[in-house]
């Protein structure tokens, strides 16, 4: 479990300073999807919650999905 929260916050910390405001990263769910409209599936969904100064706000989520032998296939920042 531990392995794919980092891997998450990982491809997290990649993405362009621009689209990145959260000062705290909180690990929340992987899940096991079966069925998509867009991703290959089956698939691992690892879903990060994003807040701003001391978890007082939260701005956002950050999905990672990736394929069962844990490469990457999508991202998606809400």
């Amino acid at each position: 479990k531990e392995e794919f929260y980092n891997l998450a916050i990982q491809y997290y910390n990649n993405i362009e300073h621009e689209f990145k405001e959260a000062d705290s990263i909180i690990p929340k769910s992987i899940s096991i999807v079966i069925d998509h409209e867009f991703i290959s599936t089956p698939c691992i969904e690892i879903k990060l919650e994003l807040y701003s100064q001391d978890h007082q706000k939260k701005i956002g989520n950050y999905y990672l999905y990736l394929n069962m032998e844990k490469h990457f296939l999508d991202e998606f920042l809400t």
